[in-house]
């Protein structure tokens, strides 16, 4: 669910480079013939994001593979690829950089938070919505029109039973085929690897994650099919690799709620 959010690049070398603005200028008023100065301020920089290495190694007897009532090698395939898409919404949600991706919720990525008003609960001491209301209206206007939340399934149960100061359900069902549930009128993700309510923990999340966020695909799913390493041992050696990277490119887009008073 993790790659539905954000924003896919591919790239054809060992990492990629992205402009990012690091200084704005002022627009100024001026008469008819007035003087015009230069606006300075305006800078950009680059944010590099390198690609890193997953892998499976599995060995199968060759008899095993001869004997299947099914194409085995094609389900090793089709495990192989899901096992990796596990490991890769963990990494985008809570990835330390090292020799993986960043997550959005890592330390180093930079992100603002919005306190819950409860220390272990997305609910305020009320057992009210304020925290999460205050996390909505707390992102900048020119993210909210493509913004949705992330949370697990667990925390979602929690978000369907707030109310807000009106005793309305902040959690709405979609009113037609193709319109979404929304969480305050906006979008979610269910993303499994998104913690619990906790002390301190960041159950939720919210931002345009398509700007906040780049996934770099450099090598798709490949398989290495060794029938010699193991041979002596009647086994055949599969061993599938991907290469991709991916780290929080614009912090300001997305906040993230936090459990505490």
């Amino acid at each position: 669910p993790a790659r539905s959010l954000v924003r896919v690049r591919t790239t054809a070398n060992k990492s990629i480079q992205i402009p990012k603005r690091t200084g704005q200028f002022a627009a100024q008023w001026v008469s008819e013939q007035g003087p015009r100065t230069e606006t300075d301020g305006l800078r950009y920089g680059m944010v590099e994001i390198p690609t890193h290495e997953i892998y499976a190694l599995i060995d199968i007897s060759q008899q095993n593979l001869e004997d299947s009532a099914f194409d085995l090698e094609a389900e090793l395939s089709s495990e192989s690829e899901e096992q990796f898409s596990v490991a890769e919404g963990a990494a985008v949600v809570s990835g330390n950089g090292v020799g993986k991706p960043q997550g959005f919720l890592d330390g180093g990525a930079g992100l603002g938070s919005t306190n819950s008003g409860s220390a272990a609960t997305i609910a305020d001491v009320n057992g009210q919505a304020d925290g999460i209301i205050t996390l909505f209206h707390s992102l900048k206007t020119g993210y909210v029109r493509n913004a949705k939340w992330a949370l697990n399934r667990t925390t979602l149960g929690s978000v369907r039973k707030l109310k807000d100061t009106d005793k309305q359900y902040i959690w709405m069902p979609g009113v037609a085929n193709g319109v979404p549930n929304t969480i305050l009128g906006a979008p979610y993700v269910e993303v499994p690897d998104m913690p619990n309510e906790n002390a301190n923990a960041y159950p939720m999340a919210f931002g345009d994650f398509e700007r906040g966020y780049t996934l770099v695909d450099r090598i798709a799913m490949a398989l290495l099919r060794d029938p010699y390493t193991q041979a002596t041992a009647g086994n055949i050696r599969f061993i599938f690799r991907k290469r991709l990277g991916g780290q929080v490119t614009l912090s300001e887009a997305i906040r993230l709620l936090k459990c505490s008073t």
